[in-house]
């Protein structure tokens, strides 16, 4: 007896399907990936602890701002963003950042320590003609994301308003503030091949 065409390929389409269900059950699953060995990254590479930093340490800050005001006696830096930069160079390179509130206090309590010779600053403010100047930096007060800071103009011609802005620090040696422990918490960069680190404190 003949089964009709309308019959068979209902019928071959059931049959293929199961077959490849069951050719796919049979598929071996992908293996998993490795277990990092002790001491080893899963990538296969050392390990590198954690390492805090407490002693005073030299470090160059760098801010950015949306724009800035200069009154001859007063610096005012606005939108400045919620994270302060810095890099190391000695002992050994780092790079890292702080939240600006914990600049704020790094900072005054820095200048407290060298209240007869403050630290300078390279400030750059943008613009058609960019302008470069160096300032002296005083204490500094945040209201939100403005920074105002007490500044001495020591080269150049600087505008009395402009932006953006960028404010990059002489190297200054930071002390831990009183009752911190730790001053930084620095972890390995494979992809910097140095430390990077954060506040601590």
């Amino acid at each position: 007896m003949r089964l009709s065409t309308r019959l068979i390929a209902p019928l071959a389409g059931v049959l293929l399907a199961a077959s490849g269900l069951s050719a796919f059950a049979q598929a071996p699953a992908a293996p998993a990936a490795p277990a990092a060995q002790p001491g080893m990254t899963q990538a296969g590479t050392p390990a590198r602890p954690e390492v805090q930093i407490s002693r005073p340490i030299e470090m160059l800050l760098t801010q950015q701002a949306a724009s800035m005001t200069f009154d001859g006696k007063t610096l005012t830096l606005t939108g400045v963003p919620p994270v302060t930069t810095f890099r190391v160079e000695r002992p050994e390179r780092i790079g890292g950042t702080m939240s600006t509130e914990q600049f704020v206090k790094l900072w005054n309590a820095t200048v407290a320590v060298f209240k007869n010779d403050p630290p300078n600053a390279a400030l750059t403010v943008l613009g058609p003609t960019p302008t470069q100047v160096i300032i002296e930096l005083g204490s500094v007060t945040q209201n939100g994301t403005t920074l105002t800071y007490n500044a001495t103009l020591l080269d150049g011609d600087i505008p009395s308003s402009g932006g953006p802005v960028n404010l990059v620090t002489a190297p200054v040696v930071y002390r831990p503030l009183e009752a911190t422990g730790t001053f930084l918490k620095c972890w390995w960069s494979p992809y910097w091949v140095e430390r990077v680190c954060r506040a601590g404190w």
